[in-house]
């Protein structure tokens, strides 16, 4: 036994329209949905770029300023370690180059034994 089931043509044009109508919004809304996803991803790199990689461009940025500074201030102190070398050297020189003589004094020296109980005081 056969059946035939007869579907206006109407009714399936208004089906596959609708059918249609839903993909495209849908398409429209997946779309959407992309770029929303795309822009927030830009946005996340934007922002870890900004706080990772910049403050660190940053502190390293003030961390080479700063060994400058002591570069310098270390170049500072050997010129002036050179100039104390210099003066004592002229010191050292000024001393041994001296025209006068140096006496040197020989002092004998006496050991002198104290009793261990005698009460000092003063004698009248």
């Amino acid at each position: 036994m056969k059946q035939f089931a007869f579907v206006q043509k109407k009714s399936l044009t208004n089906l596959y329209g609708s059918f249609l109508h839903k993909y495209r919004k849908y398409d429209d809304v997946m779309g959407m949905i992309k770029v929303i996803a795309l822009a927030s991803f830009l946005v996340i790199c934007w922002f870890s770029y900004l706080i990772f990689i910049n403050k660190a461009s940053t502190r390293g940025y003030f961390l080479r300023q700063e060994n400058q500074k002591l570069s310098a201030i270390s170049f500072q102190f050997e010129i002036l370690k050179t100039k104390m070398l210099d003066y004592k050297q002229q010191n050292r020189d000024t001393i041994h180059g001296s025209t006068f003589k140096n006496d040197v004094i020989n002092v004998n020296t006496e050991v002198v034994r104290i009793p261990d109980k005698i009460e000092l005081g003063f004698v009248r």
